[in-house]
């Protein structure tokens, strides 16, 4: 199985790289590619993380200049291992620039959340919920566990959190399957006011 990218308003733009996985070529014989800071619009340095902006030069019933597409990337440029010299986008699509949560000081996305909780085999689904009712943002994640899982699992959670994204969440672990399941696209955050 291998990753590509597209847009209903650009078309296809990206394709995993099958020769050095881990990353999708952008497809610049059709756009030219730019990453900027998703709040100043500043360019961002190749390598640095941002949000990638298409230019399609195939299109012409709808052309786009500079759209902001909202995906988060790590864009680089020179040789690739596999030979080629397009632009790649280092670990596919990182998050959604509109997906950021500001929680304690701290930026943070759902994606980055996920990747931490699904290191976990004990966790079979989980749900941030947001809370922005009070003066700070409360976030909440709840696991819904895997049966037999191991007592302990919301701090050993809490703490690789904490040390990886730099604030605590609140943990909360609920009963074995009462956690919505997902068959296309996952619903996981959740906002209060």
């Amino acid at each position: 199985m291998f990753d590509h990218a597209g847009m209903t308003e650009l078309g296809p733009w990206g394709f995993e790289c099958v020769e050095a996985p881990g990353g999708m070529h952008v497809m610049e014989h059709e756009f030219v590619a730019e990453v900027v800071d998703a709040e100043s619009s500043e360019p961002v340095p190749d390598g640095g993380p941002g949000e990638l902006v298409l230019t399609n030069l195939g299109r012409l019933g709808s052309p786009l200049i500079r759209y902001r597409t909202g995906d988060r990337v790590r864009l680089t440029r020179g040789r690739c291992s596999c030979g080629r010299w397009f632009a790649r986008v280092e670990g596919g699509i990182l998050g959604r620039a509109d997906d950021m949560l500001v929680v304690r000081g701290n930026n943070v996305f759902p994606s980055a959340i996920e990747g931490i909780v699904r290191s976990f085999d004990e966790v079979a689904e989980f749900q941030i919920e947001v809370d922005g009712r009070g003066a700070l943002v409360e976030l909440v994640i709840r696991i819904d566990p895997v049966p037999g899982a191991q007592d302990g699992l919301d701090r050993r959670l809490t703490e690789v959190l904490q040390d990886r994204l730099h604030f605590r969440p609140k943990v909360v672990v609920v009963a074995a399957g009462s956690l919505p399941r997902f068959e296309m696209k996952a619903q996981r955050v959740v906002r209060r006011g």
